[in-house]
């Protein structure tokens, strides 16, 4: 959201911000320079913060409000609807299914001009589950990244730090650790990959409350020289160009971003066949895409990179080219100015009518 707001303002936009206050997103913003309000956003229905909200849409005169929560879209709906000529766009980040609920229906059919899904697989999912909902309302805008820092000549402090040699194998994981994301699936998997060979290494890089059993199962299998937990780490270009693939075996996802920035780094990515991502990394490909939940094709995935690295570096050069075509940040910030501009003209072919 913050690098989405900086470019839109780099281009001439005049962007603000409005969240709950004392937030680590409140904190990012103002660090940013971004402008920023803060409201409590209590209650779906609230009168206080709609009234708020109302008279910061006129005060400003804002044309477009973007939305990333359901009771957001409501607050922010009928302050927008109050005024008669802000539009109101919800983004759907995650392929949940929308409730079948009249608050739902009435604030995506009356409150939303239109809505933004992050992949095909959340516009899937939301209209399947919302077939009342116009399906030429919901438009599929990809996040992006900017991929100059993934680009620029690796320095490997990354690997420096972990003090690996130049030819030790290190496997990437990237994310909060949690058991949706596939951990316990992982170390199974990078546990057989161990029984072949001796100098692969994984980095299990962030924290989550699976920490203290991803040490314990490193103790146990005898895998404390191979299984690392570096913690989070502020330099990801670094990072994921010091590692050889990038794996996320997650349940399920909102889109995996990480995924993008390894594949920018041209790294192969080893990811599951669930949600977004088999849009993101294209199996045999730019890497593999394996069944949910299933360690032995894990293992397989990564086995196959490892022992074929001529192979392993045309899915990282095919990544590269996916990333530069499709998820760069100038084509995300096209999009979202195109979808703006297109409602306010809408909006205006309505007021004369």
């Amino acid at each position: 959201m913050l690098r989405t707001m900086q470019y839109l303002s780099d281009r001439g936009q005049s962007i603000q911000l409005c969240c709950r206050p004392g937030t680590e997103l409140y904190r990012r913003a103002k660090e940013k320079g971004i402008r920023t309000l803060t409201m409590p956003f209590r209650g779906d229905f609230d009168p206080f913060t709609i009234f708020r909200f109302y008279r910061l849409l006129v005060r400003e005169k804002i044309d477009i409000v973007l939305t990333n929560m359901d009771k957001e879209l409501r607050i922010a709906g009928i302050a927008a609807w109050l005024t008669n000529y802000t539009r109101v766009i919800p983004r759907r980040g995650i392929d949940y299914p929308l409730k079948n609920k009249i608050q739902y229906r009435l604030s995506y059919t009356k409150l939303a001009c239109a809505v933004i899904a992050n992949s095909n697989s959340t516009r899937v999912a939301l209209l399947k589950n919302a077939p009342w909902l116009d399906a030429d309302s919901v438009h599929v805008i990809y996040n992006g990244i900017d991929p100059e820092p993934f680009l620029s000549p690796p320095r490997h402090e990354f690997r420096k730090q972990l003090e690996l040699k130049t030819s030790d194998v290190l496997i990437g994981f990237v994310g909060q650790l949690d058991e949706r994301k596939g951990i316990v699936t992982l170390l199974h998997a990078f546990r057989m990959l161990c029984k072949c060979r001796k100098d692969i290494h994984l980095a299990l890089i962030g924290s989550g409350p699976m920490q203290d059993f991803i040490r314990q199962y490193a103790v146990e299998n005898g895998l404390c020289d191979n299984i690392h937990l570096p913690g989070f780490q502020e330099d990801i270009p670094d990072v994921m160009q010091s590692i050889d693939m990038l794996v996320l075996p997650s349940w399920w996802e909102g889109f995996g971003i990480v995924l993008i920035e390894a594949m920018a780094a041209a790294k192969p990515c080893v990811t599951t066949a669930v949600s977004s991502m088999p849009e993101i990394v294209l199996d045999q490909n730019t890497g593999r895409v394996v069944p949910v939940k299933d360690s032995v094709s894990l293992f397989e995935a990564f086995h196959q990179l490892i022992h074929n690295p001529r192979l392993s570096a045309e899915m990282g050069k095919n990544g590269r080219q996916r990333v530069l075509r499709t998820f760069h940040i100038d084509a995300m910030i096209d999009q979202l100015e195109s979808l703006f501009l297109q409602q306010l003209k809408n909006q205006r072919g309505m007021r004369r009518h």
